[in-house]
């Protein structure tokens, strides 16, 4: 069977055909045919090696172009309200305000879910009550609470066959990203989706990783579910936890495992003891402890906030 060759960049008339092409060509291209094809792509509109960017007599005068700061100060008051991302905060960024959407039509049941963090060096569970028809996006927010997370991060779930659920922001800029270009993730809104549609009763699991860089991959599934009864209000409670809530940063559950460990020795480096000051690890730091009493009231605490800003719309 001949092997199929990678479109010359000449004969791709848009963007849309040569997704396409990379669709249909990506899985029969050797890597030799596929690095050929992205030095083919990324070399169109280059300059040639005997063209200039400026001419002799049209280069820069730096007196002349010098930079007014009287006439262009920066205005700080601007960047305040949208951020320096560029992104509004209220779409953007976990943390700082709450979803939109929190619920998908009523609910006449709760889901009992046990989240755990996979791989780490100790047991880090939390079991909650929860709505099943929570967003996934608000989902996420009680997560963080209740793990103990500090929402300084993005999120993803990842359900059945590489379905991923991020918010609508996460999608925007991966599709415009190179490697979101090549990607054969399927992206779903997680403000479109209710926990009732990714979750059956019992059985089911999805994964919920929570900051990209340390990866912290947790398990979700659902233990049980309950009706309400007639007069009963739906509340969100986190009923059950154990172990304590890795620092964020420390480099995910080796670097945890890293620091616990040396947190035992009795003769630390002083790069060791710089390390466990940094991250709050005192000697006495029982890691399969937690304050669950603590972790509730932030959760009741999220939960008074959403019915307060329900209530306000």
């Amino acid at each position: 069977m001949a092997k199929k060759t990678p479109p010359k960049i000449d004969d791709i008339a848009s963007f849309e055909e040569l997704k396409k092409m990379m669709t249909s060509l990506i899985d029969n291209m050797t890597m030799e045919e596929f690095m050929d094809f992205i030095v083919n792509v990324s070399s169109k509109g280059d300059f040639d090696d005997d063209e200039e960017f400026f001419d002799d007599d049209e280069e820069l005068n730096d007196d002349e172009e010098e930079f007014d700061d009287d006439e262009e100060e920066f205005d700080d008051d601007e960047e305040d309200e949208e951020g320096s991302s560029g992104f509004d905060d209220e779409d953007y960024l976990l943390g700082l305000r709450l979803p939109k959407s929190k619920f998908i039509g009523q609910s006449k049941q709760e889901f009992h879910i046990r989240i755990k963090l996979n791989d780490a060096p100790v047991n880090i569970w939390r079991e909650l009550v929860v709505p099943l028809n929570i967003t996934l996006e608000m989902l996420a927010y009680v997560l963080i609470e209740a793990m103990g997370w500090e929402h300084e991060h993005l999120y993803q779930f990842r359900g059945k066959n590489d379905i991923y659920y991020i918010n609508s922001a996460q999608i925007k800029e991966q599709e415009d990203s190179f490697i979101g270009f090549f990607s054969r993730a399927q992206n779903r809104n997680s403000e479109r989706y209710s926990l009732e549609m990714v979750l059956q009763p019992k059985g089911d699991r999805i994964k919920f990783e929570y900051d990209f860089g340390d990866s912290w991959v947790h398990d979700l599934w659902v233990k049980g579910a309950r009706d309400y009864a007639p007069d009963e209000e739906p509340a969100i409670r986190l009923l059950k936890a154990h172990g304590e809530c890795p620092p964020e940063d420390c480099g995910g559950v080796w670097g945890y495992a890293d620091l616990l460990e040396a947190n035992q020795k009795k003769r630390k480096t002083a790069e060791e003891k710089e390390r466990l000051e940094w991250y709050d690890i005192p000697k006495d730091f029982n890691p399969e402890e937690c304050d669950l009493e603590w972790l509730q009231d932030n959760v009741e605490n999220l939960w008074l906030e959403m019915k307060e800003e329900m209530k306000r719309k």
